[in-house]
């Protein structure tokens, strides 16, 4: 059986934990560049949500900001599902369709998604217990936990990837239905 080139759940998280600059042109020949590069930006999407989120939270916050933050978030949030919805498409497009296999319950880019965020939430509760603040010590009693839901959640997904590179497994790519607004009323989907 011929397996499909999909990156490792491994290669993913290193990408995640590494990021590389937007556009830097140096990967390796073996990595499924276009997954990759969708991957990358997903996460760069995440991290930029995740600081508005933070803006929207910071004492003091006044009615402005925290509306401008809040239409920031949509466009971020529906940037991130479209981004999501083309992880879908191109590793349902690497694999193939393997029809009679059971479903699974989340795609490969939701998956992904929670990796990202998780990575996103462990580096900003690391620098929190690292900035020897009253509060610096909470954070870093979180840290050991935050890093076993990574290690399972890689695991998880490595196990995912290769159900579905072998025609074991398959999904249902991820289709975001919500409407973020007027400029949205036209889609059908």
């Amino acid at each position: 059986m011929n397996v499909p080139s999909l990156p490792t759940a491994g290669t993913i998280l290193d990408g995640l934990l590494h990021p590389p600059p937007p556009g830097n042109g140096k990967r390796p020949d073996q990595e499924p560049a276009e997954i990759m590069d969708s991957i990358a930006a997903l996460h760069r999407n995440n991290v930029e949500q995740w600081d508005r989120e933070d803006d929207a939270r910071r004492d003091p916050a006044d009615d402005a900001r925290v509306a401008a933050a809040k239409r920031d978030i949509d466009q971020l949030n529906r940037a991130r599902h479209a981004l999501i919805e083309a992880i879908d498409r191109l590793i349902s497009c690497a694999i193939g369709p393997s029809p009679d296999a059971p479903l699974v319950t989340e795609s490969p880019g939701m998956a992904i998604d929670r990796l990202s965020v998780l990575v996103i939430r462990l580096d900003s509760t690391e620098a929190r217990a690292a900035s020897g603040t009253a509060d610096a010590g909470i954070f870093a009693e979180r840290i050991p936990r935050l890093q076993s839901q990574l290690d399972a959640l890689e695991q998880a997904t490595a196990t995912l990837f290769d159900d579905l590179a072998h025609g074991t497994r398959r999904f249902l790519a991820h289709e975001s239905l919500k409407l973020y607004g007027r400029e949205d009323a036209g889609r059908a989907g």
